[in-house]
């Protein structure tokens, strides 16, 4: 899976307009706009390989759609980063309370009050770090699972979530796109490091976000998710 999601961008007829436009979206992206469409066409290149087609890299076309995914894709990962963002702003706060309990009073007491404090503090880290990296590995999978179909609910049902996240093919796909995504720093820190090149970092991540969309995409082509299967049974039973 690693060798042909890297491969998987560089594939089709349109590959270098395809690069050249996320690029240059990507480049863009303090805009912000320019950024929900990348979004968007990550979440019809997860949509197109989980579907089996893994030919090419879909092209950028019907904008409207790529714009209306890719707030979605924003609003999935805003909701699913919130809560550690959260976790992270208290535990930097209960850090700041030891050092001014310590500044503003001497003795016994303000030592073991601030050394609570720290304590406080490390636990509500611990449980920041578990939330962050249960967001890191469970976002992907609301992405794909609204991808593939179609429902913005789909991105938060527990149903869906178990059948995406608890499924070893998404973990493995999962793997690859986090193996994927530091390669893509490290090449992009490496370029930028020369300075005129830093111009090709956006193309580079683009590039590298493809692939691990790839990946995702692969990682949930078999799956079966619970909302697509009550659908289709919804869809069999005759009217009443």
């Amino acid at each position: 899976m690693f060798e042909d999601a890297l491969r998987f961008p560089w594939n089709g007829e349109k590959k270098v307009e395809t690069l050249l436009v996320g690029g240059v979206l990507s480049l863009l992206g303090f805009l912000f706009v320019p950024l929900l469409f990348v979004y968007g066409y990550l979440v019809r290149v997860v949509r197109q390989v989980a579907a089996g087609n893994t030919e090419a890299p879909p092209v950028f076309d019907e904008w409207g759609d790529l714009l209306v995914d890719g707030v979605v894709a924003f609003v999935i990962s805003l909701v699913y980063l919130l809560v550690p963002v959260i976790a992270i702003a208290v535990a930097a706060f209960l850090f700041l309370v030891p050092v001014t309990i310590v500044e503003g009073g001497t003795g016994p007491r303000t030592g073991l009050l601030a050394a609570g404090g720290v304590l406080v503090a490390l636990l509500v880290l611990s449980v920041t770090l578990v939330l962050l990296l249960a967001a890191l590995y469970l976002l992907p999978a609301g992405v794909a699972a609204y991808a593939r179909t179609g429902r913005f609910g789909a991105a938060f049902s527990p149903g869906d979530l178990r059948s995406v996240a608890g499924d070893r093919r998404y973990a493995i796909g999962w793997l690859v796109f986090v193996a994927i995504g530091v390669l893509a720093q490290l090449l992009a820190g490496a370029v930028a490091a020369t300075g005129v090149g830093a111009l090709l970092v956006p193309f580079v991540v683009f590039y590298g976000n493809v692939a691990g969309a790839y990946a995702i995409g692969a990682g949930v082509a078999d799956v079966d998710i619970a909302s697509e299967t009550d659908e289709d049974a919804t869809t069999g039973q005759p009217a009443v």
